[in-house]
């Protein structure tokens, strides 16, 4: 063992390195295991004090973000800058907490302040943050200033974003967001069908007949899938298949209920399979759902990380890939595209509010991309 140091033993007893290396040549296993008890003993007992730590300092940011006022706001900055490097540090849900309780003018110091600039995710999050809840992006950018989630030398996925809110991300998103206190908070999930219609086994049967071609390479996987992994929802299916004749957006139900997916294995004739035609922005909208507020017992990546998540999902289900595609790329190729949302009483969709699929059938109507997610065990 290189250099030396000491180990404790049990009633605070410290001992060199050398001595437990005397006790090992001597044969005294059963003293060398005290003492690693006590060591253990004591790791758990700071482990815990830790915990209730990082527990007790993320409170205190909490209640400084929520409290609207300048004076709050320098004090955060100041224990935020003390605590970045523990697990109390969650720049993404201050910036979230910011954007909610504060005034534009006290969350634009915060952005732009000199204090605050080495605060770099904070203030990339809380740009987005903002937009999210409806600030005008001329105010947000000083004459001439470069974007907040722009710096040189160091890529970071939400200076990908526009720097408006698209059509499909308004204009009621505001009802949607979290609200949350001191001690609570509350959050939406993404709604459920409005007037879901039946496909019967005939209309099955004749989806069925379509051949399709599994076409999902890892990286559609990756990007469509990101919503669930960012939610940590229980599960979900991301895949992609190409057909061999296009199909209209009049067929892309009974094709969908006939697709080789896990979440519809085993389904029998007369078990339900529902769906509807829905609109892109109710798909930006479940999307930003799923990884912005989480799944049970998740907090979720929150606004600015869940609006890039949705967007990458997107730009995977409408075949414009992140990164090589702009976000304008993809969301003229994702207006282009038909949308369907469906359900099914299959054993792995549970038929809870938050379960869904989502299919999304290319232009020339030769490909069907598919998002299911469930956060029921």
């Amino acid at each position: 063992m290189a250099g030396g140091g000491t180990v404790g033993g049990g009633g605070g007893e410290r001992y060199s390195w050398h001595t437990v290396e005397a006790w090992a040549r001597g044969g005294q296993a059963e003293r060398i295991g005290a003492a690693g008890g006590a060591l253990a003993a004591e790791a758990r007992q700071i482990g815990e004090r830790l915990e209730t730590l990082h527990r007790d300092l993320t409170f205190m940011q909490r209640a400084l973000a929520l409290t609207p006022g300048r004076a709050f706001l320098r004090r955060l900055l100041s224990l935020s800058t003390q605590v970045r490097y523990s697990k109390a540090s969650d720049e993404r849900l201050l910036a979230s907490l910011i954007a909610e309780a504060q005034s534009l003018d006290d969350a634009l110091y915060v952005l732009w302040h000199p204090e605050a600039i080495e605060h770099h995710e904070l203030r990339a999050c809380l740009f987005h943050e903002l937009l999210l809840r409806g600030a005008d992006p001329d105010e947000l950018l000083p004459r001439a200033g470069r974007r907040p989630d722009f710096r040189p030398g160091h890529w970071s996925g939400l200076s990908w974003l526009p720097a408006r809110l698209a059509e499909m991300e308004g204009p009621d998103l505001s009802a949607w967001l979290p609200s949350r206190g001191y001690l609570n908070s509350a959050s939406g999930s993404p709604a459920p069908m409005k007037s879901p219609t039946p496909v019967g086994a005939a209309a099955r049967r004749a989806g069925g007949a379509h051949r399709v071609r599994e076409a999902t390479p890892a990286q559609l996987v990756e990007l469509i899938g990101r919503p669930a992994r960012d939610g940590r929802w229980c599960d979900h299916e991301a895949r992609v298949f190409a057909l061999d004749e296009p199909v209209t957006a009049r067929e892309l139900p009974h094709v969908v209920s006939a697709l080789p997916l896990d979440c519809l294995r085993g389904l029998g004739e007369r078990d339900r399979f529902e769906g509807e035609e829905c609109t892109l922005g109710t798909v930006w909208l479940t999307l930003f759902m799923t990884a912005s507020t989480g799944g049970i017992g998740s907090p979720g990546v929150h606004g600015a990380w869940g609006r890039f998540s949705a967007w990458l999902a997107l730009s995977g289900l409408c075949g414009a890939e992140y990164p090589e595609a702009s976000a304008r790329e993809v969301e003229e190729r994702a207006r282009a595209c038909s949308w369907y949302r469906f359900g099914a009483d299959t054993g792995w969709f549970r038929n809870e509010v938050s379960d869904y699929g989502i299919a999304a059938l290319s232009p020339d109507g030769r490909r069907i991309a598919v998002l299911a997610a469930t956060d029921a065990d």
